[in-house]
């Protein structure tokens, strides 16, 4: 709930110096702690906020003819914890003044807000020195910080509840006999192996693929390229490292882990918290340390070697493309090739401009690779905001709404040393057709 906070917290948390008003404001009382308060509405309450407290409110905070900020526009209820007030006058203390129900406005000069919270050198255009700047509060809700942690423990004790459930119906849909072991993990093998168990410290080569109960899959390497993990060490969760440990060579196994061994309460890697992950396992490898070491850094090695080789070989590529497209055309200073195949009309697309392009990706023996046209949806980017390659963004400044173009785009206008996918390899000049659909 409070993440959705973290601006209005930074706000509240610098304090703001109501006492710097001089004066008494129309309509306005000043409370013993120089707070400048308007009732609206009054509850029966007794009980005050205090330090440590929890509060759940409404609140706008706005200038004479400006909202600032408004809660209401929050996913979420806006509540945070009472801390010890950190100026006199500031906004912690005013909450002081109020219990459940309470509807106030407490007002400030907005200078306050913008040198001592905002931490402005000089006020926002529009706002003149000695303005007013008005916080509208009512507080729906205050609990004690005893009552919020048991609140979150319930909470908690119901998502446990839950995934268990889930949990059992799974088990009974898909007929899994196996018990848990102590730790809470299901371990079911998936073949027959005769191969050794790893030790602690030594390396398991795996395919791994991690899914939840309703099937969404979050990784799958099987038919990829494998990977290693030290035994012992901690990686991902610890229902998957008992799992590995149990796996003979060889082998494959489903494992079933409850989020007590796995992402746990609070979640992880963008796994909600309380969360069964299924994990499917095979152990292709068990080698030592030092020898994954050495693979890794002879892989390294090669990669740079055919990186280099790649790089050296891409002006020659590029050369056949153009004999045998006849082209004739010289490419700009940058080394893009721009050659126009439909004129367009209008203004030449510039910086700050919203632009929609169809395009086709095609390899250089003419294959194609990508299309938008396929699923008929426009790519939609800001012209100089680095959200595309950089042959991209001078091509279409050379680019009128309706324009088509074919695009030679050289590696270090396009994606240099990386390997994107497996067209896109290191050094790899791109071509591209090109068509500026719209320009807003």
């Amino acid at each position: 709930m409070i993440h959705n906070i973290k601006l209005l917290l930074l706000f509240l948390s610098t304090g703001i110096l109501f006492s710097s008003c001089s004066g008494k404001y129309p309509g306005f009382e000043q409370a013993d702690n120089g707070v400048y308060y308007k009732v609206h509405y009054k509850g029966n309450d007794t009980v005050h906020a205090k330090e440590t407290d929890w509060v759940t409110l409404l609140m706008d905070y706005r200038l004479e003819d400006t909202v600032l900020f408004r809660s209401s526009m929050l996913k979420e209820p806006l509540q945070f914890q009472m801390i010890k007030p950190m100026f006199e006058g500031d906004l912690y203390e005013g909450l002081e003044l109020m219990g459940e129900n309470d509807s106030m406005t407490f007002v400030i000069v907005a200078d306050s807000f913008f040198y001592k919270t905002a931490m402005l050198n000089e006020l926002p255009p529009g706002v003149k020195p000695g303005s007013l700047m008005y916080y509208d509060v009512k507080l729906k809700e205050l609990i004690t910080n005893e009552e919020y942690l048991a609140r979150i423990e319930q909470e908690k004790e119901k998502l446990r509840q839950k995934e268990m459930a889930e949990l059992q119906e799974y088990i009974v849909a898909q007929q899994i006999t196996a018990l848990p072991l102590e730790s809470g993990l299901y371990y079911i093998p998936l073949n027959k192996s005769n191969g050794r168990v790893a030790d602690t410290g030594e390396m398991c080569q795996i395919y791994l693929k991690v899914k939840k109960l309703d099937g969404t899959v979050l990784f799958d390497n099987f038919n990829k390229e494998p990977m290693d993990i030290e035994l012992g060490k901690e990686f991902d969760t610890q229902g998957l490292m008992e799992g590995i440990s149990m796996l003979p060579l060889g082998g494959k196994a489903q494992l079933i882990v409850p989020s007590s061994i796995g992402v746990g309460e609070k979640g992880k890697d963008g796994v909600d918290q309380f969360t069964t992950l299924i994990y499917e396992v095979q152990l292709l490898q068990i080698r030592t340390v030092e020898a994954v070491k050495k693979e890794r850094a002879a892989k390294k090695i090669a990669e740079e070697e055919e990186k280099q080789r790649l790089k050296e070989a891409e002006p020659g590529k590029i050369d056949k493309y153009l004999m045998d497209n006849n082209i004739q055309q010289e490419p700009l200073l940058s080394g893009l090739y721009f050659i126009t195949i439909k004129e367009g009309s209008g203004p030449l697309a510039k910086p700050g401009d919203k632009v929609k392009v169809n395009y086709i990706l095609y390899s250089l023996d003419g294959k194609e690779i990508e299309s938008s046209y396929a699923n008929n949806q426009p790519f939609e980017f800001q012209v100089g905001n680095n959200q595309v390659i950089k042959g991209w963004e001078e091509a279409v400044q050379k680019m009128k709404k309706g324009e088509k173009a074919r695009l030679i785009i050289p590696s270090n206008l396009a994606y240099g040393a990386r390997q994107m996918n497996e067209n896109i390899k290191p050094y790899s000049p791109m071509v591209f057709e090109l068509e500026l659909v719209e320009v807003e």
